[in-house]
């Protein structure tokens, strides 16, 4: 299988925060990394590490800043029954992210050669996805348990977004940020 690649803004702020959902999940979760947590901007599929250094540039030449950014609702993606995710929508920065998805991610997937995405832009945060043996009950209880959640006091930083992709050895991490040294 090969690796997924993806452009998308660090979240920091979030370690404490996420440990605290981590303890009080149902069982059949697994949790994200602290430093895995992003927001993506675009989706490149199998991404031709050749032009990862063409696609640097032009994040760095973009207008970004850091983003200031409060979790709202805990939902199930991409439908509750079939849920692969469940990630946080966001209250403060939603619309300042919809707006740089919105104006950023063609340009970003055409200089890429990735296929456009004609979804409207959904930032959200992923921070659990079901276990591969989880149970019908499992799904359940963890759909429960989301729907229960009030809503988050966080305050994160999103920071510029940056290359992604699969961590190799995907054991305590699943991306490696380009850029950043794979020894952790």
């Amino acid at each position: 299988m090969s690796p997924n690649w993806f452009v998308a803004w660090p979240v920091t702020g979030a370690a404490d925060w996420l440990a605290a959902l981590d303890a009080d999940a149902p069982p059949g979760l697994r949790f994200s990394h602290p430093d895995d947590l992003h927001v993506t901007l675009a989706f490149l599929g199998e991404f031709e590490p050749r032009n990862e250094k063409k696609i640097a540039s032009l994040l760095r030449g973009l207008p970004f800043a850091e983003i200031e950014a409060t979790p709202s609702q805990l939902v199930a993606l991409p439908q509750a029954r079939r849920f692969s995710a469940l990630a946080f929508t966001f209250d403060k920065g939603r619309l300042e992210l919809e707006k740089q998805i919105a104006r950023w991610r063609d340009r970003v997937c055409r200089e890429a050669g990735a296929r456009l995405e004609t979804r409207p832009p959904l930032p959200h945060l992923t921070v659990a996805r079901p276990e591969r043996r989880i149970t019908s009950d499992g799904r359940d209880d963890a759909l429960a348990w989301a729907e229960s959640l009030p809503a988050p006091t966080a305050v994160l930083t999103l920071l510029p977004p940056r290359i992604y992709t699969w961590d190799p050895t995907r054991k305590e991490r699943q991306f490696l940020i380009l850029g950043e040294s794979p020894a952790r």
